[in-house]
């Protein structure tokens, strides 16, 4: 039965014992809780403790006193402490806890349980550790092999060394781990494993060890690659308490933090999804009306030539804004990919046009795009994205001496022998997007690491690490490749390959009114804000539909009940205050399971047209809503084809 370490946690509020109790419950370790300090020293006479938790400030016996005791003991000497306090934090205050014996010091309240329960484990692992050490010792001397067995089994780097600090023996995961022999190793002193060319590693406790003989454990980054380590070393001491030299324990964390990196990061990026969809409901409730009466007022335009094309000048702006919307939460991971049959020229134009008006004088923007290729299945809105973060990252590597930044679109025929750059492509018909431009290049290295997450060699505050790795993200999802080739000082280029399909007829649909679909049934139209059920109930009357407006759902159910068979088909926002559209679907449809719904929203949580489709509802629109998608929309609901 493998050896579980105790922790002893003292403090005489009982709240405080059952919270840190809470924080540790994760790790496979014993906890005995003490409210006390004279309990705490009984158990510590009879308990194996690995690392006592200990509270400063307890009545009768404070916790300066019982580390005094514990130090005074041949039993409890070599015992870790690490004092938790909420009070008397100054420096005088902290190194009294220090000189009394403590290995650390933690303030309450604990805003990173993490730090206290990876503090807790590095000592609960090396209580283990020394235990497996004494262990291994004793089966020396019966069997060398069965020792260097055990010792080679540690999957941390152990190193054991004498009173000057020089390795006298090492286990198989530091040979592997810097990938020499033992006999390369054996007589160094540690630094010049992991420092070289320095005389001693910064921040290396094993000088001060010698003075008190106690254990200690730090995080450390070393070495010409500046390398992550948790490295704790415990003193050899035998019962006289001479010191023979000591246990050098390191684990590599540089992936670790790079993890920890990670997860704030996308902390930050889950707190920007959360903004998004505030923002994509609050700004597609502004457009609607916008794009509602542009459409209405087209029809109404006539003959009026200049007028018509102001509105669609308006009605092409609320378009692009509609489609920043949707880039938003794209970016933010709310919005499913719209894959279609894309012509990608007119974006790439689009892009470029965005550019020319943001890009510095000193940088000069060139374009050659054949206007011949094929089309690609695509989510147009990632496709502007991709763009955008390719065009913006070569415009940063030109920001401080200017220079040439050039997009061009061609057809690529991908060969056998192009594999060697594209290899996750087959052979075939492709459109090439290529970035180049003409700024400060990268070195090989770099270039490896460019679409890691969170990797930027923008200063700090003028760059997330995320462009890159949103580029080769979306071109991954659209069974597309990369391919980059830079040298310092002469620029980069990057070279996009996408599948060309067949040629599609699906068009986008036109703003103007021809072919309209007509009703004259009587709709019920349900919106909290004014400006949007004005506007569609505008819409709705220009079609010929007859309409009743509630502003809510509590007075669409009233209006519903008093009346049910006079009403042809619900068309209700979703989220509302009070009562949302699903809900009021719900009930709706428990009078009248045959009507039609269409719920309209300009963002939501809580349902998707596929959710929708389950609970009975006939259609799922996102707002804003042209005037010939809402014709449609309704006719199909009706007619139910």
């Amino acid at each position: 039965m493998e050896l579980k370490p105790t922790v002893l946690i003292v403090d005489d509020r009982p709240e405080n014992l059952i919270s840190l109790e809470a924080m540790l419950e994760e790790l496979d370790i014993n906890i005995i809780p003490a409210s006390s300090g004279k309990e705490a020293l009984a158990l510590l006479l009879h308990e194996d403790i690995a690392l006592t938790l200990l509270d400063v400030q307890m009545p009768n016996m404070d916790g300066f006193e019982v580390a005094e005791l514990m130090r005074s003991s041949n039993k409890t000497k070599e015992i870790p402490i690490i004092f938790i306090t909420a009070i008397n934090t100054n420096q005088n205050h902290i190194f009294r806890g220090y000189d009394s014996g403590a290995v650390d010091y933690i303030c309450k309240p604990i805003s990173e349980p993490r730090i206290l329960l990876s503090k807790v484990k590095v000592f609960c692992e090396l209580h283990l550790a020394k235990r497996k050490a004494e262990e291994s010792l004793l089966l020396t001397r019966k069997s060398e092999a069965h020792w260097q067995r055990t010792f080679d089994a540690i999957s941390d780097m152990v190193i054991i060394q004498d009173t000057e600090f020089k390795m006298l023996k090492v286990n198989q995961a530091t040979l592997d781990f810097f990938k020499i022999s033992a006999d390369q190793i054996v007589g160094k002193k540690c630094f010049d494993l992991f420092c070289p060319n320095e005389d001693l590693c910064s921040n290396c406790p094993i000088q001060s060890i010698k003075k008190d003989l106690l254990p200690r454990s730090v995080e450390m980054t070393l070495g010409p690659h500046h390398k992550n380590y948790q490295v704790t070393i415990s003193p050899i001491i035998d019962s006289d308490r001479i010191f023979h030299g000591v246990v050098h324990i390191v684990r590599d964390i540089s992936e670790q933090k790079q993890l920890e990196s990670q997860l704030r990061q996308a902390q930050k990026m889950e707190a920007i999804g959360t903004l998004a969809g505030g923002i994509a409901h609050d700004f597609n409730n502004i457009l609607t009306p916008i794009v509602g009466y542009a459409n209405l007022l087209h029809v109404q335009a006539s003959d009026d030539i200049r007028l018509k094309q102001g509105l669609e000048t308006i009605m092409e702006a609320a378009g692009r804004a509609t489609e920043l919307v949707k880039q938003i939460l794209s970016f933010s991971r709310r919005q499913e990919q719209e894959m279609l049959p894309l012509t990608v020229q007119p974006i790439v134009k689009e892009v470029l046009k965005l550019l020319h008006s943001t890009l510095p004088a000193t940088i000069e923007l060139q374009q050659d795009i054949d206007m011949e290729c094929g089309q690609i299945l695509a989510d147009p809105t990632q496709i502007h994205q991709l763009l955008m973060n390719l065009c913006t990252n070569s415009s940063y590597a030109m920001s401080g001496h200017g220079g040439t930044l050039k997009v061009s679109v061609h057809c690529f025929a991908l060969s056998e022998n192009d594999q060697t750059q594209f290899p996750h492509l087959l052979p075939g018909e492709h459109i090439c997007i290529e970035v180049s431009d003409t700024g400060c290049g990268m070195p090989p290295e770099l270039q490896k690491r460019i679409f890691e997450p969170y990797f930027t060699t923008k200063v700090k505050g003028q760059g997330t690490g995320m462009g890159l790795s949103v580029v080769h993200n979306i071109i991954m999802s659209h069974d597309g490749d990369i391919h980059v080739a830079s040298k310092e000082g002469e620029g980069t280029t990057f070279r996009v390959l996408l599948p060309v399909i067949k040629k599609s007829n699906r068009n986008r649909q036109d703003h103007g009114a021809d072919m309209l679909a007509k009703g004259t049934e009587h709709v019920l139209l349900v919106d909290d804000e004014t400006g949007v059920r004005e506007v569609h109930t505008e819409m709705l009357l220009s079609l010929g539909y007859q309409v009743t407006s509630a502003s809510d759902g509590r007075q669409a159910i009233d209006i519903f009940r008093a009346a049910p068979d006079t009403f042809d088909i619900l068309f209700t926002d979703m989220t509302m205050p009070g009562l949302t559209g699903d809900v009021l679907a719900r009930e709706v449809l428990t009078l009248r399971p045959e009507l039609p719904v269409i719920i309209c929203t300009g963002f939501s949580e809580l349902l998707d047209a596929k959710q929708a489709k389950k609970l009975g509802i006939s259609s799922f629109l996102y707002k804003p809503v042209t005037l010939a998608n809402m014709a449609r929309t309704v006719q199909k609901a009706l007619t139910g084809k």
